[in-house]
């Protein structure tokens, strides 16, 4: 399978482009990013490393690099405190991230085999919130924009049921290889996942589907 994986020089996807690299039924990736990625990476033969400036906008000569793309593990975001501002968070959460399905709606899908389904993975956030109004106590800004991210990729795949698919993985705390004793012994009812695993999860995802389009962080652990 041929894919695109964004946040590359992020701590998730970084993770998602090394077990592509390890994972034989990914045939090639697409590794779009704004920054220089390591040359174990860059040189390796399974990736194509496309410098993408502005994820708002996406040029002709993009898009025929990606023609043939089947699917996209989208690990772009965070939580909305590590952003200046909520504007900007939500700009780069969920604005990047729908200007990119509804083009790899229009663009990429259309060029896949009769039948086939262009599969979109969003690493999402646990208690991610779609009620934009409803109160909540903690991570407000980062739950709601999780869910509005969410929300939005659901509608543009009910609206293309015949050519997009989408599915939203909600991990709670994402941990290094090799995490503390403390934090395996808490992950079953916390959500905690190692960051390998949690790439392995959404790789295995974008290459055979699941049986519910929302990943809760248990049924992760469980993949």
């Amino acid at each position: 399978m041929r894919i695109v994986i964004t946040g590359a020089t992020g701590f998730v996807g970084s993770a998602v482009v090394r077990q592509a690299i390890a994972d034989e039924r990914i045939t090639h990736a697409f590794v779009l990013t704004r920054k220089p990625l390591p040359d174990d990476v860059s040189k390796n033969e399974k990736i194509t490393v496309v410098e993408h400036k502005d994820f708002s906008t996406w040029p002709p000569e993009t898009l025929e690099q990606l023609a043939g793309v089947e699917g996209c593990v989208w690990a772009i975001g965070g939580r909305a405190t590590q952003f200046p501002d909520v504007e900007t968070a939500r700009k780069v959460s969920v604005d990047y991230t729908l200007a990119a399905a509804n083009v790899f709606v229009t663009e990429l899908a259309p060029k896949l085999l009769e039948g086939q389904k262009f599969r979109f993975v969003f690493c999402s956030g646990k208690f991610a919130e779609w009620d934009q109004e409803k109160k909540l106590r903690m991570m407000q800004d980062t739950r709601r924009i999780k869910g509005q991210v969410e929300k939005g990729l659901c509608d543009i795949a009910d609206a293309n049921k015949e050519k997009f698919e989408v599915w939203a993985v909600r991990p709670g705390g994402i941990v290094k290889k090799h995490a503390n004793i403390m934090n395996l012994l808490t992950a079953n009812t916390s959500g905690i996942i190692e960051v390998d695993h949690l790439a392995k999860a959404m790789l295995k995802i974008v290459l055979d589907g699941h049986t519910d389009r929302i990943v809760e962080s248990g049924a992760l652990l469980k993949i």
